[in-house]
């Protein structure tokens, strides 16, 4: 299963990322790490500040996954869906672009990383949503066995959510904290993943009280699927993992498997059908 993580910049994603990564590790699953945000938070918890080498940077490898999958002479990734693609990728064992393009940080857990700003977008050649197009070709065509998890740490606020990656996501995770405006950006990200199409849950981060808990339910208008309590070793010790987390942790798994439909494909295909069909209007 593929897990997104989004929400509000400074709402803990990152480090709920981290946790969830974690603790599917510690069940025995194969796990796939990607850090798609430029800050790069879930990758220096996983690598322990260390860095996993420029040339493994999946912002750089548009054309070997263009290539990868077969994409003919001007073809886009667009045209490659439409087409129709028989190359899949795979975690354990890794295919050779899953290979090349990622460490393993613990056995059993591997680690891609989209990586920071380049020059490219530092002088306006391109936007800097384009380190991570190779993940609109990646993920939909990514074929997680029974026992392989997938956490996905995206940019925050809604941007991320904007370029369409998350069609290629079986379930949305939303992380915000008992803040107005990280609420606010946790409703924006629900009602773009219905546009999209793929389902999503709600998880409230950095509670310390029950008014917390009563804040967040009021302005989400429904209950989050759990709470995670403020926490100082999520804080301090960002690579191990948090002790009081793990029955929550449990509990998203939990909620994503029931809403997950393993439908990315065909609901990918759908949205590239979509925007050529409106942009033909």
């Amino acid at each position: 299963m593929i897990l997104g993580f989004l929400g509000k910049g400074g709402s803990g994603k990152s480090s709920v990322a981290t946790q969830m990564a974690l603790h599917a590790h510690a069940r025995g699953s194969n796990v796939l790490a990607i850090d798609a945000d430029h800050n790069m938070d879930i990758s220096y918890n996983l690598m322990r500040g260390e860095s996993i080498g420029t040339e493994r940077y999946l912002g750089a490898a548009l054309k070997e996954v263009l290539d990868h999958v077969g994409a003919r002479d001007g073809e886009s990734y667009a045209d490659v869906f439409l087409r129709g693609c028989d190359t899949r990728f795979t975690i354990a064992p890794a295919d050779p672009f899953t290979e090349q393009y990622s460490v393993m940080a613990r056995e059993r857990l591997r680690l891609m990383v989209a990586g920071p700003q380049t020059d490219t977008v530092l002088y306006g050649k391109s936007c800097s949503h384009v380190l991570t197009t190779p993940l609109k070709v990646y993920l939909p065509l990514l074929e997680p066995e029974e026992n392989d998890v997938v956490v996905v740490d995206e940019k925050a606020g809604a941007d991320g959510v904007t370029t369409g990656i998350v069609t290629g996501l079986d379930v949305g995770v939303i992380v915000c904290e008992p803040a107005l405006h990280s609420l606010k950006t946790a409703r924006q990200i629900a009602e773009l993943m219905k546009f999209y199409g793929t389902p999503s849950l709600f998880v409230g981060n950095k509670v310390g009280t029950s008014e917390d808990k009563d804040f967040i339910a009021e302005h989400l208008g429904e209950e989050p699927v759990t709470y995670l309590m403020e926490s100082t070793a999520v804080r301090r010790e960002p690579s191990e993992p948090v002790a009081e987390w793990q029955d929550e942790m449990a509990a998203i798994l939990e909620q994503a498997n029931m809403l997950n439909k393993n439908d990315r494909l065909q609901r990918t295909k759908d949205k590239f059908e979509r925007n050529k069909q409106y942009k033909g209007s």
